[in-house]
C-alpha cells in the first residue's frame, strides 16, 4: 500500500519539475526576443522581471497542484527569482549573467564536498532509479561536480565575450543541451558498473 502510494507521488513529480524549471525559462527567452524589438538596451532587464514573476507563479502553482515540491527545486527556483528580481529592480544585468556561474559553482562544491561527509548528493537524487556500488556513486558524483564547474566556467566565458543575444540563446538552449549530452555520456558507466532499477 505504501509502495503504491510512493509510486503515485513519484509519478506526479516529473511534470511538476519540468513545468517549474523550463516553463519560466522559455518565457524569459520569448520575452527577451519581444522586448528586444523596441528596447534592445533594456530587453534583458524586462525579461528578467517576467522570469521572476512567472517562476514565482509556477512555484505556487506546483505546490497547489501537487502538494509537494522537492527542496532542491524550491532552492533553485528561489535563486532564479532572487537574481532575476535583482536584475529587474537595479537594472544591472550582471546579476542575471552571473547567476548560472554562482549556481553551478555551488552545485559543484555541494556534490563533490558531499562525498567527504558521506552524503552523496547524486545518489540521493538518482538512487531510486539506479543501482551502483558506493565507490562508483562517488565516481559519478565527482564527474557531475566537475561538469558543474565546467558549466560555471563556460558561462563566464560566454557572457563576458559574446553578445546578450548569444548568451540568452546559450542559457536557454545551450545549457539544457549540454546537460542532456553529459547525462547521456554517463549511461555506459552506469550500465558497466550497475544497472537501472526496473530494467
Amino acid at each position: 500500500m505504501n509502495q503504491d502510494r510512493q509510486k503515485t507521488v513519484t509519478a506526479t513529480k516529473k511534470p511538476n519539475k519540468a513545468l517549474l524549471e523550463y516553463g519560466p525559462l522559455i518565457a524569459f527567452f520569448v520575452a527577451f526576443q519581444y522586448f528586444k524589438r523596441s528596447n534592445p538596451d533594456d530587453a534583458m532587464v524586462w525579461a528578467a522581471g517576467v522570469l521572476a514573476v512567472l517562476a514565482t507563479i509556477a512555484l505556487i502553482y506546483g505546490w497547489l497542484k501537487y502538494k509537494y515540491l522537492s527542496p532542491l527545486l524550491i532552492l533553485t527556483t528561489s535563486v532564479v527569482v532572487f537574481f532575476a528580481g535583482l536584475t529587474f529592480l537595479t537594472g544591472d544585468k550582471k546579476f542575471l549573467f552571473m547567476k548560472p556561474t554562482i549556481v553551478n559553482t555551488f552545485f559543484g562544491v555541494g556534490v563533490i564536498g558531499g562525498i567527504f561527509f558521506k552524503k552523496n548528493v547524486i545518489k540521493m537524487m538518482m538512487g531510486d532509479a539506479i543501482e551502483l556500488p558506493d565507490i562508483k556513486w562517488n565516481t559519478l558524483a565527482i564527474r557531475w561536480g566537475l561538469f558543474f564547474f565546467a558549466m560555471a566556467i563556460m558561462n563566464e566565458i560566454v557572457w563576458r565575450n559574446y553578445s546578450e543575444n548569444f548568451w540568452v540563446n546559450y542559457k536557454v538552449f545551450g545549457g539544457m543541451s549540454l546537460t542532456l549530452l553529459f547525462t547521456l555520456t554517463q549511461i555506459p558507466f552506469i550500465m558497466k558498473h550497475g544497472s537501472m532499477k526496473g530494467a
